[in-house]
């Protein structure tokens, strides 16, 4: 049996376009959010969890001047966006360690990744430790009861988490000056969006 992640060895990338996933509205309340604070003027974002590079397109689609890095743990999920995209930067890296100053981005994405990592609060603080001062994240699996859910198959393995939201929100207000929480609808997967304002020093 395979003990790797199933996201480090999928080939298979195209998936976060089919679905309905790439057409979610929460990719336009997440774009808007960012377009408020940083329309007409040059900014830097990192984007944890590129997967097809979905997050990119649409802020490009949006005209926002992005200075854009986007991490995935997937090499396949990285040396495809290269392709497509060669003029961002993409890097095979865990958003568990970033290997990033403090500081380093204005905005710090992370969308339809923490429910597949063991647990969220090492990831949590790291995003907050690279950010300058808002870090977005989308959650599709906050509610509860709370449950840590790890399926295993013949290729790997795979985190498919749901989160309580009462912790995972004192987290983010312990790190953040003020959290926005807006919720987004949809057949496919309601999302939840945490708009953070990473608290001062």
């Amino acid at each position: 049996m395979n003990t790797e992640s199933l996201w480090v060895q999928t080939s298979e990338v195209a998936h976060m376009s089919e679905a309905g996933r790439a057409g979610h509205p929460s990719h336009a309340v997440v774009t808007e959010h960012i377009a408020t604070l940083h329309s007409g003027a040059p900014f830097e974002l990192l984007d944890c969890g590129v997967i097809s590079g979905v997050t990119y397109h649409h802020l490009l689609q949006a005209g926002l001047e992005v200075d854009y890095t986007g991490i995935d743990i997937g090499e396949a999920a990285i040396a495809d966006c290269r392709e497509r995209h060669p003029e961002a930067r993409w890097r095979q890296m865990s958003v568990t360690d970033l290997a990033f100053s403090d500081n380093s981005f204005d905005v710090v994405n992370c969308r339809h990744l923490l429910e597949c990592l063991p647990y969220y609060e090492t990831a949590v603080r790291e995003m907050f430790r690279v950010a300058r001062r808002t870090v977005v994240i989308c959650m599709f699996q906050v509610r509860e009861p709370e449950a840590l859910l790890r399926r295993e198959t013949a290729n790997g393995y795979i985190w498919f988490n749901r989160y309580a939201p009462g912790p995972f929100e004192a987290l983010l207000h312990s790190l953040s000056e003020s959290v926005e929480i807006v919720d987004v609808p949809f057949d496919h997967r309601p999302n939840r969006v945490y708009f953070c304002t990473k608290r001062s020093a």
